[in-house]
């Protein structure tokens, strides 16, 4: 093992260990990777002995930049040209004690450089083999609870089975995760929703508690049962509408077509702020629902403008977690806008849909746009009582309007428009400042539908529009 891991960097260290007469293991994720023919990237040293001096020539060497973290345990984090290397000092007086304190088996397995041999005295490597995780000790979601997430996130990492009894402890112990800082939190979130294929972790994250004590109103959730066009309760549905997000982005080829190309060119740039957004729309979309449930004369339930209020929900929970501007601001537009492509795909039904509502639909929403498209998707098929047929109607009228938005209008957002609003002002002096940019954005559309080609073609349609809007105004009066 020894020649498949020595590199400059790790010979180095290894070498200025012996000089300082202290024993290296390398431990952690590093070993678990290695097992798992994964590439590794980051390294995990144990230092029995002078761990500062150890850093202190290793760093002066290599001129690497260092960060030293002082909480439970002394950790160095070095930062090289092609890899990071993390360095502690041990969590007890041997190596098997430091390895039996670690959070899960398969992280729990050391290297010994100076003899050459694996050290794995919690059956980590039978757990790789056997494709699960598995906790050390009963108390160590108690030591520190993010392990609570962090056995979800490592378990849908590998597809790794969690093993029952580290599911009924995580069950246990669930709401020691309001004791740990929101940082850690979401830091862990953030690293799980930038995965694909977790849906069946979140499911077990539900199962044990982890969704409602994170996010304590959305357990108003379960059991809010909906209209008859859905066929289950609010909570089943939020979660089916993750689980048809990780689907959708699985199928981009198939859903998309030609435009595959250039819609995963988007997605890819901005896929954790995308995916983290999607995947916290699905989980608040309809938080409001048991805020705003209402059922009329005739039995029928309502939630009327549920939207508003599972956004404002949302935004409560961003400010304790803080996922960052990026994720919070997408995630609030799917969520406020999650109904309006429904409008859009009726009329597209019955052939009343005008190429106008589309071009203005994008020129609001760029890119994100498709974004929309690919979460309504995700809710339409979520409801549960969608065929086959209409399911695929459905894609057909997504895969439409993004060959509609890429080969008509995404190629000429970056036209200038034929007048600006210091040429309007100019012009028509009476038009109220206010209304300048609806006014340019109607002239964009028209540019867009090669409805107007012309300065002067622009010049007539404002004249238009100041005579609609004063009419407008009259008629108000």
């Amino acid at each position: 093992m020894k020649s498949e891991l020595l590199d400059i960097y790790i010979s180095t260290l290894y070498n200025i260990s012996k000089q300082e007469k202290a024993r290296i293991y390398l431990v952690g994720g590093a070993v678990r990777d290695f097992f798992l023919k994964k590439d590794i990237n980051d390294y995990d040293f144990v230092i029995f002995g002078n761990t500062d001096s150890v850093v202190e020539k290793f760093v002066k060497q290599f001129n690497c930049k260092f960060i030293k973290y002082e909480k439970k345990l002394v950790t160095y984090r070095i930062f090289c040209r092609l890899k990071t290397i993390d360095i502690t000092n041990p969590r007890g007086k041997s190596i098997e004690e430091d390895l039996s304190r670690r959070d899960f088996t398969i992280n729990s397995i050391a290297y010994d450089f100076e003899n050459d041999k694996i050290i794995d005295p919690q059956n980590g490597i039978k757990d790789i083999k056997r494709k699960t995780i598995r906790i050390n000790f009963k108390d160590s979601f108690k030591d520190d609870p993010v392990r609570i997430l962090r056995t979800f996130r490592l378990a849908s990492l590998f597809r790794f089975d969690i093993s029952a009894k580290t599911l009924k402890i995580a069950q246990n112990s669930v709401e020691l995760l309001n004791l740990v800082s929101k940082e850690r939190i979401t830091e862990e979130l953030r690293k799980f929703f930038g995965l694909n294929n977790t849906f069946t972790y979140l499911l077990l994250m539900d199962r044990v508690g982890v969704i409602d004590t994170l996010f304590e109103d959305l357990s108003l959730t379960n059991g809010c049962i909906q209209s008859e066009h859905h066929l289950f309760d609010v909570k089943t549905h939020s979660l089916n509408v993750y689980n048809f997000i990780e689907w959708s982005h699985n199928r981009l080829y198939r859903i998309l077509g030609k435009c595959y190309k250039k819609y995963s060119s988007h997605i890819t740039d901005n896929h954790n702020v995308v995916m983290s957004s999607m995947k916290l729309a699905a989980l608040f979309h309809d938080a409001g629902k048991p805020f705003s449930k209402f059922v009329d004369d005739s039995n029928r339930v309502h939630f009327p403008k549920h939207e508003q209020k599972s956004a404002e929900l949302f935004v409560k929970y961003a400010k304790i977690y803080s996922f960052g501007n990026n994720i919070t601001k997408l995630t609030k537009f799917f969520i406020e806008k999650h109904i309006e492509p429904s409008y859009m795909f009726s009329m597209w039904s019955k052939k009343k849909l005008k190429e106008i509502i589309v071009v203005d639909f994008f020129l609001d929403y760029k890119e994100y746009g498709i974004d929309l498209l690919f979460f309504a998707l995700a809710d339409t098929l979520a409801k549960g009582k969608i065929s086959a047929n209409n399911r695929e109607i459905y894609i057909d009228f997504l895969k439409k309007m993004a060959q509609f938005f890429y080969h008509k209008i995404k190629p000429r957002l970056k036209e200038k428009t034929l007048i600006d609003g210091n040429y309007i002002l100019e012009n028509f002096p009476c038009i109220d400042k206010k209304n300048i940019k609806f006014i340019l954005k109607e002239v964009k559309k028209a540019q867009i539908l090669n409805i107007i080609k012309s300065k002067e073609d622009a010049t007539l349609m404002v004249k238009e529009l100041k005579t609609v809007g004063a009419a407008a105004k009259n008629d108000s009066r």
